[in-house]
């Protein structure tokens, strides 16, 4: 095949016929959550929150999570645990569950998970949540072949917890994102 100029590829209609295409599964969503505050409580409370819409997921479907946060405020010693869940129907799977860390102002929570749908009932999962100011706290886990629903809405959430209730106590969630591929 005979070398065509730029100016020839941009006015050209050819469709190009790449192997990569069929071998390689391109993004194909990216799911951008809610972020919100959670200050003074030591409630629970889903501070990144994304839904991937029922029967969106297929056989080797792969979901990258990307969630962070940081702790605008702190008080003395109080702890804060973050959890990145998925939830399906009624059922409630931790993908992983960070260490109750006495932080500081300006410490970085984040969690990163990536998701394979290994049948049209099971998933598994690799996961890790950074905490500290350089990340330097790392929990991984692995989630082995585990049943999921994917008739109904998959939503997957950063849930964070103070361990005191204080005003002082501020955590900011700033990104919440998920690029699906396949």
């Amino acid at each position: 095949m005979g070398q065509l100029s730029l100016s020839a590829l941009k006015n050209t209609n050819r469709t190009f016929d790449n192997i990569l295409d069929s071998k390689f599964n391109h993004v194909s969503d990216n799911v951008v959550g809610t972020s919100t505050t959670h200050n003074n409580s030591t409630d629970a409370a889903d501070a990144g929150t994304l839904t991937i819409s029922a029967g969106r997921l297929n056989v080797g479907t792969v979901i990258k999570i990307n969630s962070f946060g940081t702790c605008t405020s702190t008080n003395s010693t109080d702890t804060l645990t973050a959890i990145l869940n998925l939830t399906h129907g009624s059922t409630i799977v931790a993908l992983a569950t960070g260490a109750a860390l006495d932080v500081a102002d300006n410490d970085v929570v984040q969690a990163e998970s990536e998701i394979h749908i290994l049948s049209a009932t099971t998933f598994a999962a690799i996961s890790k949540i950074h905490t500290d100011a350089d990340g330097g706290t790392i929990v991984r886990k692995f989630t082995a072949s585990t049943a999921i629903d994917t008739t109904v809405d998959l939503v997957l959430t950063m849930n964070v917890d103070w361990s005191v209730a204080n005003a002082g106590n501020q955590y900011t969630h700033l990104v919440h994102t998920a690029q699906i591929f396949g």
